[in-house]
């Protein structure tokens, strides 16, 4: 008798007939016959449950979410290291953006440092650096930056120093 309609019955109740009887099928291999989503072809969910009547309990469901090895402990995971699992794994995180898995310094909410290391994940080396220098820019040449016009960076850029002294930096004659 398939007593969920889900197409396969149970083995409690079984009957031999010429005829198929009303509420029967010919398969008896559904192994919870009161759930209409638990029989031998459905799909494996994550839920507890042998939602396809094979004796084991999520493998393989169609809702695992993706985990990413988390090697130096920092809660970022290592995008190449993925494992899908209907439960997080031991040594697993559900972030997979760390740029060096090995190194707990190196992450996405790291700061970045003068170090020519890509410390916080962001493609750049260097850059935005907490520890750079200020550097202001030189127009004129003469040595001297304008206080108004700053960045701040690792090293010098090309027409700049680290002096802001210059009251005119249009004039390469007039500095402190």
């Amino acid at each position: 008798f398939d007593a969920d309609e889900d197409g396969f019955g149970g083995t409690d109740d079984t009957v031999v007939s010429c005829e198929m009887p009303d509420g029967y099928v010919a398969d008896n291999t559904d192994c919870d016959d009161t759930d209409a989503s638990i029989y031998p072809v459905a799909d494996e969910v994550c839920d507890g449950v042998d939602n396809d009547c094979d004796g084991e309990v999520d493998e393989d469901a169609t809702d695992m979410e993706p985990w990413y090895a988390d090697a130096d402990e920092d809660g970022y995971g290592d995008p190449l290291s993925d494992l899908f699992s209907c439960d997080l794994p031991d040594g697993y995180v559900s972030d997979a953006s760390d740029c060096d898995d090995a190194d707990d310094t190196v992450n996405p909410a790291a700061d970045e440092l003068c170090d020519e290391v890509d410390n916080d994940c962001d493609g750049e080396i260097d850059g935005y650096a907490i520890d750079g220098g200020t550097w202001y820019a030189d127009a004129d040449g003469d040595g001297y930056g304008d206080e108004a016009d700053s960045s701040i960076a690792c090293d010098a850029p090309t027409g700049t120093t680290a002096d802001s002294g210059d009251c005119d930096d249009a004039n390469g004659d007039t500095y402190p």
